[in-house]
């Protein structure tokens, strides 16, 4: 009798348990706990995402640090020594680049911003101070920015008055130049004499001398200029070969200053003394012959 009054209850709660499995609220149940893991899980990970990306942003914001230190070093530079054309762009490509990661570190933080409205306290507070340190950081590239303008509009004025250095310099040298050939000019002119070797007919026909009367001897005429003399630099030539072995000076030079020496041949040889003296008085040296 125990042992079938055993089995009965046991049958009983058998039944039981597969009733209470079967029924719907059981299965509701079971699905509300399923979808409370679910929902646990995709928070677990929007967590760990959002955690992620803090790493991230942190780390980002260690990378911007450094570079605007070295942007800031370079800027300090500047003021020390002139920077040239392809060092400003450098420095502006480097300022362009950070820029660019600010932005989008902004942007990021901005869509963790509209996942923080269900966070917690401590993670609105990590996401305002990730945009105080980037405005911060957008207040620094400025300010280098700035730096940078001003340097470059510093080294267009230096350009300009390199440019306008070098053309004083030009022009300097081309008065110069000038003023060199005018120089030399005047130096040929002061140094130059002329001389004209003839016979009497010869100098005669020429214009170059005439007489005062049958008995004068001839003197240098003052159309005499107008005849084709020789062109010499009194510095260089110090003797004139007349070719002749007659020979009388007929323009005006002191006989201390030169004198007339016969060559190998017998011919003479005008040899100038002392060039000061010989010129002094007359650059057009006359000399008759034969």
């Amino acid at each position: 009798m125990k042992k079938f009054i055993v089995l009965g209850l046991g049958a009983s709660l058998f039944l039981m348990s597969s009733c209470v499995e079967n029924s719907q609220k059981y299965k509701a149940l079971l699905m509300r706990a399923d979808s409370l893991n679910a929902i646990a899980m995709q928070q677990n990970q929007e967590m760990e995402q959002l955690l992620a990306d803090i790493n991230n942003l942190t780390a980002g914001m260690q990378s911007l640090r450094e570079a605007e230190h070295l942007l800031t070093l370079e800027a300090e530079k500047e003021k020390k020594g002139s920077k040239s054309k392809q060092q400003i762009a450098r420095l502006k490509n480097d300022i362009q680049a950070i820029s660019e990661a600010i932005a989008g570190y902004k942007s990021q933080i901005a869509k963790l911003e509209g996942k923080s409205k269900s966070q917690s306290a401590e993670f609105k507070r990590m996401i305002a101070n990730l945009n105080a340190e980037l405005e911060l950081r957008s207040e620094k590239i400025d300010e280098i920015t700035g730096q940078l303008v001003a340097t470059n509009k510093e080294l267009a004025v230096k350009v300009e008055e390199i440019k306008m250095l070098t053309q004083n310099v030009d022009s300097l040298g081309k008065e110069s130049k000038t003023q060199q050939i005018t120089i030399n000019e005047q130096d040929q002119t002061i140094h130059m004499a002329n001389y004209l070797i003839g016979t009497r007919k010869e100098l005669k026909d020429a214009a170059v001398i005439s007489r005062q009367g049958i008995f004068c001897p001839p003197i240098v005429s003052s159309q005499a200029q107008n005849a084709d003399f020789i062109s010499i630099d009194i510095r260089e030539v110090k003797t004139i070969p007349l070719n002749n072995k007659k020979a009388k000076v007929l323009s005006s030079h002191p006989a201390e200053s030169y004198v007339l020496e016969a060559d190998d041949e017998g011919n003479f040889v005008l040899k100038i003394n002392d060039e000061n003296a010989f010129w002094k008085q007359t650059k057009y040296l006359v000399v008759m012959v034969g």
